[in-house]
């Protein structure tokens, strides 16, 4: 009778103690970006951190199309514990409203995240205000991708690509084709983002240390003539009449995939894209061509972070599901399939990765450079990217003139600027 009820008590400890540990289970809610297929292969490498954290589950929401609901959600207490569907862009606006919270001590506290573990552009941009708000598990690099057949049918040699700006040119007026009707079947290349192009030229759009707005730039001015010069040369309606049969560029239909752009701007996803929507494409990369007295090896990076809003019920165990996606080995799995840049040195210089995924060691040498940016640290950020993209196309159609546009912009975000600081 004594040894039943000994194995009773033993059995109703043993009960008592697995009760305990299904209770101590932390549940976090994970709202991210990531949606289709994406977010599938993303759930598997969770699900990885769920088993290697028995005391964690995380449960993840895609908020893909809907990024508004972020806000709401903060604004109303009813935000999720992590977020990745923040892009570096908003980082600092979000910070400076105080949406998110500071990570910093957790970092100071980490033997897993430490600052000289990124390339050093990279960390800098989850730095505002003396704070790091948040880390990502990817990037991606910008550079230009150019169709090799396209340059041997041109009578170029496909394997020297244009170094400089005068030689863009050449290329591009070679690899532009006209029906008989002077109609546009095949653009040699079409520029855009003057945010880059600025950079590129050798300009500056924001003094750091001061926040100061530096639009009118004479670099900048430079950078926004030449792309209205560039529409000028090819006719602004001949381009708008051929660019609007595109394709969407995150389809089959993608303009450089159907041979429409002979060169386009890309990042690490064109090896994806080429797999999957042109297998037979013969293409290179080139770095973006600068100018006499430009910047040569420009690379501009971004994407999606993690952050933990304002208002984590279960912090610690967010900062742990954190530190692992943005560690070596969520960075690891993540870069294979995803086909995205790791923002750890380690991870991307692995000969594993770059074996898996060839095409970044491209934009690795690119982002090891001196000249690699992130987005700008301001809170008027996307205003300011939003402003030069209204400057663009009005100088490109041929309606402004770049010096005007360009202090009209200044004007603009400098009175948004002293509105929230």
């Amino acid at each position: 009778m004594r040894r039943k009820w000994n194995l009773l008590i033993l059995g109703l400890l043993v009960c008592m103690l697995a009760s305990s540990t299904a209770l101590a289970k932390v549940k976090i809610t994970y709202w991210t970006g990531w949606g289709g297929d994406e977010l599938e292969d993303l759930k598997v490498v969770i699900e990885e951190f769920n088993q290697a954290n028995p005391d964690i589950e995380v449960e993840t929401t895609t908020i893909f199309g809907a990024y508004e609901k972020l806000l709401t959600a903060i604004a109303g207490g009813r935000g999720p514990d992590v977020v990745s569907a923040v892009w570096a862009s908003q980082l600092a606006a979000l910070a400076h409203h105080g949406a998110l919270q500071p990570l910093d001590k957790y970092i100071e506290a980490s033997d897993v995240v430490q600052a000289e573990d990124f390339f050093p552009a990279i960390w800098k941009s989850f730095n505002y205000q003396g704070h790091v708000w948040a880390l990502a598990a990817t990037t991606n690099t910008n550079f230009e991708a150019y169709n090799k057949d396209f340059f041997r049918e041109a009578g170029l040699d496909a394997e020297k690509p244009p170094s400089n700006l005068n030689e863009l040119e050449e290329v591009a007026r070679k690899l532009t084709k006209w029906d008989s009707k002077g109609e546009l079947t095949r653009l040699g290349y079409l520029p855009g983002g003057l945010w880059k192009w600025g950079l590129v030229f050798g300009g500056d759009w924001m003094n750091e240390d001061t926040g100061a707005i530096t639009a009118d730039h004479p670099r900048n001015v430079a950078a926004l003539k030449w792309l209205g010069d560039y529409w000028a040369e090819y006719g602004v309606e001949n381009i708008q009449n051929f660019s609007a049969g595109f394709g969407n560029y995150w389809s089959p239909n993608n303009p450089f995939m159907v041979g429409k752009l002979a060169m386009q701007s890309y990042g690490e996803w064109l090896e994806a894209f080429g797999e999957k929507y042109n297998p037979s494409l013969d293409y290179g990369l080139v770095a973006t061509p600068a100018p006499e007295g430009g910047r040569e090896n420009v690379t501009t990076f971004g994407g999606s972070v993690f952050a933990m809003p304002v208002g984590t019920k279960n912090a610690d165990a967010a900062w742990r599901f954190i530190e692992w996606i943005t560690g070596p080995e969520g960075q690891r799995k993540l870069a294979k399939i995803f086909a995205n840049m790791p923002p750890r040195m380690e991870v991307a210089r692995d000969p594993e990765v770059l074996e898996a995924v060839p095409i970044l060691k491209f934009g690795l040498g690119l982002l090891e450079g001196p000249n690699a940016f992130g987005d700008l640290p301001s809170p008027v950020g996307e205003m300011y990217q939003a402003e030069m993209g209204r400057a663009e196309e009005a100088v490109t159609r041929g309606e402004a003139q770049a010096e005007a546009a360009l202090k009209q912009v200044k004007s603009t975000i400098e009175k948004e600027y002293n509105k929230v600081r």
